[in-house]
């Protein structure tokens, strides 16, 4: 009975971490700006709390815009590992550009490094490619929330996330080089999934109270590059739902 027992137990067990693996995202990591006292800081990794060191160079772009929609001057701090800045006033949006540099996947998991590099120790390279990431971050509402902010890479709401309920839907468009991106998967945390339409569009369900994620990726092929397959491009929205 005891080693019956023993047997549910591990088979539940087995249940619920495969379950919170397979309920992760597929995005290996995040990007988002949170606010910490008078400041705030770029953070890589998985919300809220699981933060990763990076190179500060890596941070290539901060922007702030109030709730009026104009330009924030920021003072940027560089740390060891991250970047910190400032502003004069509490910024309604945040947005942040990370060029991380090459990657590449091997027959040995994915490493952070050039194919020459991998291939100078002896490693077989699968892919090689460029990794470039894009964010904004909403704190409060306002009139540049819902507009575009010619990033590369955007999703702009067609409406002002604040204004939601939990469980309401929210459109999007998603915006690569100015241009509408059509039949490209959009996500939200990983789990509720659509691709865009024609113009670009999509309609995300679902949405919970607090913080929501909302992510998609774009695959640029670099033909005829003999360093890199691709360049990857990710962008994130976060924002609150009331």
């Amino acid at each position: 009975m005891l080693s019956a027992l023993r047997n549910v137990a591990c088979l539940l067990l087995a249940c619920l971490t495969m379950g919170f693996f397979l309920g992760r995202p597929a995005y290996a990591h995040y990007l988002w700006v949170v606010q910490e006292d008078d400041r705030y800081v770029v953070a890589r990794g998985t919300p809220p709390d699981d933060r990763e060191a990076y190179n500060p160079a890596a941070v290539t772009l901060i922007r702030a815009f109030d709730r009026g929609g104009a330009e924030i001057p920021i003072e940027r701090v560089n740390k060891k590992a991250k970047v910190l800045f400032r502003t004069e006033k509490a910024p309604s949006i945040t947005a942040v550009m990370c060029d991380w540099g090459s990657r590449v996947n091997t027959t040995r998991g994915k490493k952070l490094m050039t194919r020459k590099e991998a291939e100078a120790q002896g490693l077989k390279v699968l892919k090689a490619f460029t990794s470039t990431q894009f964010s904004k971050t909403l704190f409060e509402d306002g009139d540049a929330v819902s507009k575009n902010l010619e990033m590369l890479f955007e999703i702009v709401p067609l409406k002002s996330p604040f204004q939601l309920k939990p469980g309401g839907p929210l459109d999007v468009q998603l915006l690569f080089d100015g241009t509408p991106l059509k039949e490209t998967t959009v996500s939200t945390d990983g789990r509720i999934e659509t691709k865009t339409d024609q113009n670009g569009r999509a309609r995300i369900d679902g949405l919970h109270e607090g913080w929501n994620i909302i992510m998609a990726r774009h695959i640029v092929s670099a033909p005829g590059d003999p360093d890199i397959n691709y360049r990857q491009f990710m962008t994130f929205l976060l924002f609150r739902v009331p």
